[in-house]
C-alpha cells in the first residue's frame, strides 16, 4: 500500500496511492459505485495507465455500527490520518446522538 505523504510542505503522491473510502449510508453506496468509476477513468485518462488508485474500504455510519457496534471505529479515523486523503459518502446521523457526518 503506497501512501501519500507530505515532506517540507510538499505533497508526494506515489503512482499507485492507497486512498481509504467510506461508501456511506442511504444513497451513499449508489453514489460511490458511480463515483469510483469516474475517479478511475479520470486517472486513466490523465496518466495513460501509468497511475492507478488502490481503494481501501473503511467503515463509518450504519455499516460500521452493524459490523462493530461503533458509528466511527478508531480504525477508520486512523486510516484517514495515515493516508492523508480519503473519500466519504453521506452518513446517517442518529437522532439525538450528536454525531456529525
Amino acid at each position: 500500500m503506497a501512501k501519500i505523504s507530505i515532506s517540507n510542505g510538499k505533497l508526494h503522491v506515489p503512482d499507485n496511492p492507497t486512498i481509504p473510502f467510506i461508501r456511506g449510508d442511504g444513497t451513499g453506496p449508489d453514489i460511490w459505485a458511480a463515483s469510483v468509476r469516474v475517479f478511475d477513468a479520470a486517472v486513466q485518462k490523465a496518466y495513460g495507465g501509468k497511475r492507478k488508485i488502490e481503494w481501501r474500504e473503511v467503515f463509518a455510519g450504519e455499516t460500521a455500527f452493524q459490523k462493530f457496534n461503533n458509528w466511527l471505529p478508531d480504525e477508520t479515523v486512523q486510516a484517514f490520518q495515515e493516508y492523508l486523503v480519503g473519500i466519504k459518502g453521506p452518513l446517517t446521523t442518529p437522532v439525538g446522538k450528536g454525531i456529525r457526518s
